[in-house]
């Protein structure tokens, strides 16, 4: 008995835990704590981008915090790969986004070249 125990705890142990960087049903993410309602800019989108070149991966995992960050800040593609950060003053970003939807978005290819990337999207208020 103790022996089927300590197997099976071995096992769960070396298996891991995996966390998913994404979010489903979020009404709102606010940025702020202003409680005020702001004006609608429209639809609004963030993504945070690893790619790989010939199996090497540049960069670490993409996450939802920095796609959240991109999104606020308006970054174009290269601050969302990591290649340049964004410039954008306090004023010009967003308070927060509405109906917000993550997913995975990228491609491969043929283990040439990769880029996995976490995609927000949402309406976007400032």
């Amino acid at each position: 008995m103790r022996k089927v125990l300590l197997v099976s705890l071995l096992g769960l142990v070396m298996s891991g835990c995996a966390t998913y960087n994404y979010a489903e049903k979020v009404k709102m993410v606010s940025f702020d704590n202003e409680l005020q309602q702001g004006k609608s800019i429209g639809p609004i989108r963030g993504e945070d981008c690893t790619w790989t070149i010939l199996g090497y991966q540049l960069g670490g995992r993409p996450t939802l915090d920095r796609a959240f960050i991109n999104a606020r800040n308006q970054a174009g593609t290269l601050e969302s790969a990591g290649w340049k950060s964004s410039d954008k003053s306090t004023k010009d970003q967003i308070r927060y986004i509405n109906k917000v939807q993550t997913r995975p978005d990228g491609f491969n290819a043929a283990n040439i070249v990769a880029k996995n990337c976490i995609v927000v999207t949402g309406v976007a208020y400032k």
